[in-house]
């Protein structure tokens, strides 16, 4: 009876596993917002699966070389590296805002809906300035095992990056060096002329919208720039955090643990039939 007992127990157990982290590919990821104002502004990005607690997601806004040098991925001029370290999971088609504190280069996150709760650490790794300028910069979203201001290409995964220059050198193209497209890739300029310091995926600034009822909208949305509130110069709209999708069936991940969990049940009904 005892043994009945500790397998139904881990068997109801089973789908409630997570792992210490999730490691995500740049399918799985998207900007939904960038503010650069120095001290109010902060960016904010959504995954298209969960992301377990424990989860950590570096952003810089170094150049990334195109043509990678013996010394690693981003250029020698280093500028900011910070780091988001998620303390409670976050839903898949829940986005993620890091908000300025009012302190030059210091961000606190939020996830959730309606702007969001606070979820998680954000760290300023190498004491730099916040410097998302008006025109002219990327920002970029990576993983890796850890902190350093240098990798090599296949220590590292780019996740995402939000683009303020219209063109590019060959020192510093985000398609060609990180292999980011589509939606991935968030191109905020106006136009050739226009520089802007704001860009947000409209569903997530309006926060009463309903969500989109799957990934798939989702990811089609984040790709029209209808979609988008742009403002030309320097502001302190706020961005924020919001549910924008929910998953209309259970992913993959939900699936096998599901049957797993099944198949132990099933296997102590045999053993008591037996008994």
């Amino acid at each position: 009876m005892n043994k009945s007992l500790t397998l139904i127990a881990l068997a109801a157990s089973i789908g409630t596993v997570q792992a210490a982290g999730t490691s995500l590919s740049n399918t799985q990821f998207a900007f939904t917002g960038v503010n650069g104002n120095t001290t109010v502004g902060g960016w904010s990005f959504v995954s298209f699966v969960d992301i377990a607690a424990g989860t950590t997601i570096y952003f810089t806004d170094t150049n990334v070389l195109q043509t990678t040098s013996a010394a690693g991925v981003f250029s020698t001029t280093a500028e900011t590296f910070w780091s988001w370290t998620a303390s409670a999971k976050v839903n898949a088609g829940t986005s993620v805002a890091l908000l300025g504190t009012g302190v030059n280069g210091q961000y606190a996150a939020k996830s959730g809906t309606a702007g969001g709760t606070a979820n998680g650490v954000v760290v300023n790794l190498n004491g730099g300035a916040s410097n998302i300028s008006s025109g002219g910069d990327i920002l970029y979203a990576f993983q890796a095992a850890s902190y350093a201001t240098n990798y090599q290409a296949s220590a590292i995964t780019f996740l995402g990056a939000l683009s303020n220059r219209g063109t590019y050198t060959s020192s510093d193209n985000p398609t060609a060096a990180t292999g980011l497209s589509g939606i991935q890739l968030r191109e905020y300029k106006v136009d050739a002329a226009t520089a802007t310091r704001y860009t947000q995926f409209t569903a997530q600034v309006t926060t009463n919208d309903a969500p989109f009822s799957s990934m798939a909208q989702l990811k089609s949305a984040l790709a029209v720039n209808a979609n988008w509130t742009t403002v030309a110069g320097s502001n302190s709209t706020p961005i924020v955090a919001d549910v924008l999708a929910v998953t209309a069936v259970p992913e993959p991940e939900s699936y096998a643990l599901m049957l797993a969990g099944l198949a132990v049940m099933g296997g102590v009904a045999r053993r008591r039939l037996r008994g």
